[in-house]
Protein backbone atom coordinates (compact mmCIF):
# COMPACT_ATOMS: atom_id res chain seq x y z
CA UNK A 1 0.00 0.00 0.00
CA UNK A 2 2.91 2.32 0.68
CA UNK A 3 3.78 2.09 -3.01
CA UNK A 4 0.42 3.61 -3.94
CA UNK A 5 0.91 6.40 -1.42
CA UNK A 6 4.44 7.06 -2.69
CA UNK A 7 3.29 7.32 -6.30
CA UNK A 8 0.38 9.58 -5.36
CA UNK A 9 2.66 11.75 -3.22
CA UNK A 10 5.11 12.34 -6.08
CA UNK A 11 2.13 13.11 -8.30
CA UNK A 12 0.98 15.61 -5.70
CA UNK A 13 4.40 17.30 -5.75
CA UNK A 14 4.37 17.39 -9.56
CA UNK A 15 0.94 19.03 -9.60
CA UNK A 16 2.13 21.61 -7.08
CA UNK A 17 5.09 22.44 -9.29
CA UNK A 18 2.81 22.70 -12.32
CA UNK A 19 0.69 25.24 -10.48
CA UNK A 20 3.74 27.36 -9.65
CA UNK A 21 4.91 27.31 -13.29
CA UNK A 22 1.45 28.12 -14.64
CA UNK A 23 1.01 30.94 -12.11
CA UNK A 24 4.28 32.45 -13.37
CA UNK A 25 3.00 32.11 -16.94
CA UNK A 26 -0.21 33.88 -15.95
CA UNK A 27 1.71 36.70 -14.27
CA UNK A 28 3.68 37.29 -17.48
CA UNK A 29 0.85 36.78 -19.97
CA UNK A 30 0.82 40.51 -20.82
CA UNK A 31 4.61 40.82 -21.18
CA UNK A 32 5.63 41.31 -24.85
CA UNK A 33 7.63 38.41 -26.24
CA UNK A 34 7.38 36.28 -23.08
CA UNK A 35 7.95 32.55 -23.56
CA UNK A 36 5.79 30.35 -21.37
CA UNK A 37 7.03 27.26 -19.53
CA UNK A 38 5.40 23.85 -19.69
CA UNK A 39 5.82 20.95 -17.26
CA UNK A 40 6.14 17.52 -18.87
CA UNK A 41 4.91 14.60 -16.77
CA UNK A 42 6.85 11.35 -16.96
CA UNK A 43 7.03 8.10 -15.02
CA UNK A 44 10.17 7.08 -13.15
CA UNK A 45 11.11 3.94 -11.26
CA UNK A 46 13.41 3.31 -8.30
CA UNK A 47 15.33 0.04 -8.65
CA UNK A 48 15.67 -1.35 -5.12
CA UNK A 49 17.17 -4.73 -6.12
CA UNK A 50 19.18 -3.76 -9.17
CA UNK A 51 22.36 -5.21 -7.63
CA UNK A 52 20.66 -8.57 -6.99
CA UNK A 53 18.54 -9.48 -9.97
CA UNK A 54 18.75 -6.55 -12.38
CA UNK A 55 16.20 -3.80 -12.76
CA UNK A 56 13.35 -4.32 -10.29
CA UNK A 57 10.76 -1.55 -10.17
CA UNK A 58 10.08 -1.19 -6.45
CA UNK A 59 8.63 2.32 -6.54
CA UNK A 60 7.02 4.36 -9.29
CA UNK A 61 7.24 8.13 -9.05
CA UNK A 62 6.02 11.03 -11.15
CA UNK A 63 8.77 13.20 -12.63
CA UNK A 64 8.04 16.78 -13.61
CA UNK A 65 10.90 18.47 -15.49
CA UNK A 66 10.16 22.01 -16.65
CA UNK A 67 10.52 22.64 -20.36
CA UNK A 68 10.56 26.13 -21.87
CA UNK A 69 9.07 26.84 -25.30
CA UNK A 70 11.38 29.44 -26.87
CA UNK A 71 10.52 28.56 -30.48
CA UNK A 72 6.74 28.97 -30.22
CA UNK A 73 6.00 32.58 -31.27
CA UNK A 74 3.30 34.86 -29.95
CA UNK A 75 0.95 36.99 -32.04
CA UNK A 76 2.17 40.20 -33.67
CA UNK A 77 -0.09 43.24 -33.38
CA UNK A 78 0.39 46.75 -34.73
CA UNK A 79 0.94 49.49 -32.14
CA UNK A 80 1.83 52.47 -34.31
CA UNK A 81 4.73 53.30 -31.97
CA UNK A 82 7.97 53.79 -33.89
CA UNK A 83 10.18 52.24 -31.21
CA UNK A 84 8.13 49.03 -30.99
CA UNK A 85 9.68 46.22 -33.00
CA UNK A 86 8.57 42.68 -33.81
CA UNK A 87 11.21 40.18 -34.91
CA UNK A 88 10.85 37.55 -37.61
CA UNK A 89 10.17 34.02 -36.33
CA UNK A 90 13.68 32.60 -35.68
CA UNK A 91 15.37 35.82 -34.61
CA UNK A 92 16.07 37.28 -31.18
CA UNK A 93 17.29 40.64 -29.89
CA UNK A 94 20.63 40.80 -28.05
CA UNK A 95 20.64 42.71 -24.75
CA UNK A 96 22.91 43.10 -21.75
CA UNK A 97 22.32 40.30 -19.26
CA UNK A 98 23.29 40.02 -15.60
CA UNK A 99 26.87 40.37 -14.42
CA UNK A 100 28.56 36.96 -14.34
CA UNK A 101 32.12 36.59 -13.11
CA UNK A 102 32.60 40.33 -13.08
CA UNK A 103 31.55 40.71 -16.73
CA UNK A 104 28.25 41.75 -18.24
CA UNK A 105 26.74 38.74 -20.01
CA UNK A 106 24.82 38.82 -23.27
CA UNK A 107 21.23 37.59 -23.29
CA UNK A 108 18.50 37.26 -25.88
CA UNK A 109 14.87 38.27 -25.80
CA UNK A 110 11.86 38.71 -28.06
CA UNK A 111 10.64 41.74 -26.10
CA UNK A 112 10.74 44.68 -28.49
CA UNK A 113 9.14 47.63 -26.68
CA UNK A 114 12.23 49.84 -26.98
CA UNK A 115 12.86 53.20 -25.32
CA UNK A 116 15.68 55.60 -24.51
CA UNK A 117 16.65 55.30 -20.86
CA UNK A 118 17.87 58.05 -18.53
CA UNK A 119 21.48 57.42 -19.58
CA UNK A 120 20.65 58.01 -23.25
CA UNK A 121 20.98 54.31 -24.14
CA UNK A 122 18.53 52.27 -26.15
CA UNK A 123 16.81 49.69 -23.93
CA UNK A 124 13.69 47.53 -23.93
CA UNK A 125 10.71 47.52 -21.56
CA UNK A 126 12.59 45.32 -19.08
CA UNK A 127 15.19 48.04 -18.78
CA UNK A 128 17.78 45.81 -20.45
CA UNK A 129 20.17 47.76 -22.66
CA UNK A 130 20.26 46.53 -26.27
CA UNK A 131 23.65 45.98 -27.88
CA UNK A 132 25.22 46.08 -31.32
CA UNK A 133 27.24 43.35 -33.04
CA UNK A 134 30.28 44.22 -30.90
CA UNK A 135 28.29 43.86 -27.67
CA UNK A 136 28.38 47.61 -26.99
CA UNK A 137 25.28 49.65 -26.08
CA UNK A 138 23.77 52.06 -28.58
CA UNK A 139 23.98 55.65 -27.32
CA UNK A 140 21.83 58.49 -28.58
CA UNK A 141 22.54 62.23 -28.57
CA UNK A 142 20.46 64.24 -26.06
CA UNK A 143 16.96 64.84 -27.36
CA UNK A 144 17.47 62.67 -30.46
CA UNK A 145 14.55 60.69 -31.84
CA UNK A 146 15.82 57.26 -32.95
CA UNK A 147 14.64 55.61 -36.15
CA UNK A 148 14.94 51.84 -36.62
CA UNK A 149 15.27 50.25 -40.04
CA UNK A 150 14.03 46.80 -41.02
CA UNK A 151 17.57 45.43 -40.77
CA UNK A 152 17.98 46.81 -37.23
CA UNK A 153 19.93 49.92 -38.19
CA UNK A 154 19.42 52.71 -35.64
CA UNK A 155 19.70 56.26 -36.91
CA UNK A 156 18.59 59.77 -36.08
CA UNK A 157 17.90 62.81 -38.23
CA UNK A 158 20.66 65.38 -37.83
CA UNK A 159 21.15 68.82 -39.36
CA UNK A 160 23.14 67.25 -42.18
CA UNK A 161 20.72 64.40 -42.77
CA UNK A 162 20.36 60.90 -41.31
CA UNK A 163 23.09 59.87 -38.86
CA UNK A 164 23.63 56.13 -38.25
CA UNK A 165 24.17 55.35 -34.58
CA UNK A 166 24.59 51.60 -34.81
CA UNK A 167 22.75 48.40 -35.62
CA UNK A 168 20.82 46.15 -33.28
CA UNK A 169 22.38 42.75 -32.83
CA UNK A 170 19.82 40.26 -34.11
CA UNK A 171 20.64 36.57 -33.85
CA UNK A 172 19.16 33.29 -35.01
CA UNK A 173 17.74 31.74 -31.85
CA UNK A 174 16.86 28.26 -33.12
CA UNK A 175 19.60 26.80 -30.92
CA UNK A 176 18.12 28.21 -27.69
CA UNK A 177 16.74 25.58 -25.32
CA UNK A 178 15.02 25.40 -21.94
CA UNK A 179 18.43 25.16 -20.23
CA UNK A 180 19.23 28.68 -21.47
CA UNK A 181 16.17 30.32 -19.93
CA UNK A 182 17.04 32.72 -17.13
CA UNK A 183 13.55 34.06 -16.34
CA UNK A 184 11.53 37.09 -17.44
CA UNK A 185 11.72 36.01 -21.07
CA UNK A 186 15.53 36.27 -21.13
CA UNK A 187 17.70 33.45 -22.49
CA UNK A 188 21.38 33.13 -21.57
CA UNK A 189 23.32 30.51 -23.56
CA UNK A 190 26.83 29.60 -22.44
CA UNK A 191 28.37 31.23 -25.50
CA UNK A 192 27.16 34.42 -27.28
CA UNK A 193 25.38 33.84 -30.57
CA UNK A 194 26.73 35.46 -33.75
CA UNK A 195 24.74 38.23 -35.46
CA UNK A 196 22.55 37.15 -38.35
CA UNK A 197 22.80 39.68 -41.23
CA UNK A 198 19.65 38.25 -42.83
CA UNK A 199 17.47 39.07 -39.80
CA UNK A 200 14.63 41.51 -40.34
CA UNK A 201 12.13 43.21 -38.07
CA UNK A 202 8.84 45.08 -38.28
CA UNK A 203 8.54 48.50 -36.70
CA UNK A 204 5.36 49.83 -35.11
CA UNK A 205 4.37 46.35 -33.92
CA UNK A 206 4.88 44.07 -30.91
CA UNK A 207 4.82 40.34 -30.38
CA UNK A 208 2.67 39.18 -27.48
CA UNK A 209 3.48 36.39 -25.06
CA UNK A 210 2.99 32.92 -26.53
CA UNK A 211 0.00 32.25 -24.27
CA UNK A 212 -3.12 34.08 -23.16
CA UNK A 213 -4.39 34.71 -19.66
CA UNK A 214 -7.46 32.58 -20.42
CA UNK A 215 -5.27 29.60 -21.37
CA UNK A 216 -3.26 29.93 -18.16
CA UNK A 217 -6.42 30.14 -16.04
CA UNK A 218 -7.83 26.96 -17.62
CA UNK A 219 -4.53 25.19 -16.93
CA UNK A 220 -4.62 26.32 -13.29
CA UNK A 221 -8.12 24.85 -12.86
CA UNK A 222 -7.05 21.53 -14.40
CA UNK A 223 -3.95 21.38 -12.21
CA UNK A 224 -5.97 22.15 -9.08
CA UNK A 225 -8.32 19.28 -9.88
CA UNK A 226 -5.35 16.98 -10.44
CA UNK A 227 -3.89 18.06 -7.11
CA UNK A 228 -7.18 17.31 -5.32
CA UNK A 229 -7.39 13.89 -7.04
CA UNK A 230 -3.91 12.91 -5.86
CA UNK A 231 -4.69 14.13 -2.33
CA UNK A 232 -7.87 12.05 -2.29
CA UNK A 233 -5.94 9.00 -3.52
CA UNK A 234 -3.51 9.33 -0.60
CA UNK A 235 -6.43 9.56 1.82
CA UNK A 236 -8.12 6.46 0.33
CA UNK A 237 -4.87 4.49 0.41
CA UNK A 238 -4.38 5.43 4.06
CA UNK A 239 -7.92 4.35 4.95
CA UNK A 240 -7.49 1.02 3.12
CA UNK A 241 -4.20 0.44 4.95
CA UNK A 242 -5.83 1.12 8.32
CA UNK A 243 -8.77 -1.18 7.53
CA UNK A 244 -6.40 -3.95 6.48
CA UNK A 245 -4.44 -3.58 9.69
CA UNK A 246 -7.65 -3.83 11.74
CA UNK A 247 -8.76 -6.99 9.88
CA UNK A 248 -5.38 -8.62 10.42
CA UNK A 249 -5.61 -7.77 14.11
CA UNK A 250 -8.99 -9.44 14.41
CA UNK A 251 -7.88 -12.57 12.57
CA UNK A 252 -4.73 -12.79 14.67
Amino acid sequence: MDRVIYTALTGLAARARESVVTANNLANAQVPGFRRDVVAQEGRYLNARAAVDGAFAARAQVGSPTLATPQQPGKVAATGRELDIALSAPHWLAVQGPVIGGNVSEGYTRRGDLMVNAAGLLANGDGRVVVNASGAPISLPPGAEPLIGKDGTVSTMGVDGPQILGRLKLVNGTSLTSRDKAGDGLFLPEEPLPPDPTARLETGALESANLTAAEALVQLVEEQRGFELNARLIKLATEMDEQGARLMGRNG
